[in-house]
């Protein structure tokens, strides 16, 4: 399904959500801990890598950058975005996010935007982001919720379960992914719910700060 749409992905993701990706991705880069030389950071379902370009950019010299995602065709069109950009590009590879190749502490912070909802077993991904990151890392998870002012949210819904998949079929050519998105976000945990999900997998929650009236949340964690 994320095979099909990736040649489209970022002119979909802009245009459906009127330029507010951006802003949303600029307040993870936002709540990223400070940094040190020689650290290493982690994009967790990096598709085309726009989260790790951004951490890329955000990081002092010296901090290596990797992005991680399973589909393929979505990596493939990462390393060419960062070129001319300054300095050395993030590492991209192709690896599952329940089985992730680098070792226990790894990481001084792990992003995981619009993307752990779609893995198969996101209390099990939350696990083995805790096994990477070092005591005292940053989690950042950007992900959709159900939006919690009543008004707003009758709209949101009418939005995402009848237009958006029209409007996202007719830029990306896959309506199925665009169907499958509302869909996916009505049956993830509400915020709290997430929490409770992320402290079984050895998190403390600091904060989570919604956006769009509750229909996006950062949430900003730290490895025990």
């Amino acid at each position: 399904m994320f095979a099909c749409i990736a040649p489209r992905y970022d002119l979909a993701n802009r245009l459906l959500s009127m330029g507010l990706d951006q802003r949303w991705r600029a307040a993870l880069i936002e709540a990223l801990p400070s940094l040190e030389p020689g650290q290493r950071l982690l994009d967790l379902c990096t598709g085309t890598g726009d989260v790790a370009m951004a951490l890329r950019a955000a990081a002092p010299d010296g901090v290596a950058v990797f992005g991680s995602d399973f589909c393929e065709p979505m990596v493939a069109l990462a390393p060419p975005k960062s070129e001319g950009s300054p300095g050395p590009a993030p590492a991209y590879l192709v690896a599952d996010a329940l089985q992730l190749p680098f070792s226990v502490g790894s990481f001084r912070a792990l992003s995981v935007a619009f993307g752990l909802r779609n893995v198969e077993d996101p209390a099990a991904a939350l696990g083995e982001a805790a096994r990477v990151l070092s005591v005292g890392g940053r989690l950042l998870v950007l992900e959709f919720s159900r939006p919690t002012l009543p008004i707003f949210s009758s709209c949101y819904r009418f939005y995402v379960f009848h237009i958006l998949p029209w409007l996202g079929g007719l830029l990306s050519g896959s309506r199925e992914a665009y169907a499958y998105l509302p869909e996916s976000v009505w049956a993830w945990p509400e915020p709290a719910a997430l929490a409770g999900v992320m402290q079984d997998a050895g998190f403390r929650v600091l904060r989570q700060r919604p956006f769009l009236g509750g229909a996006v949340v950062l949430h900003v964690a730290e490895r025990c």
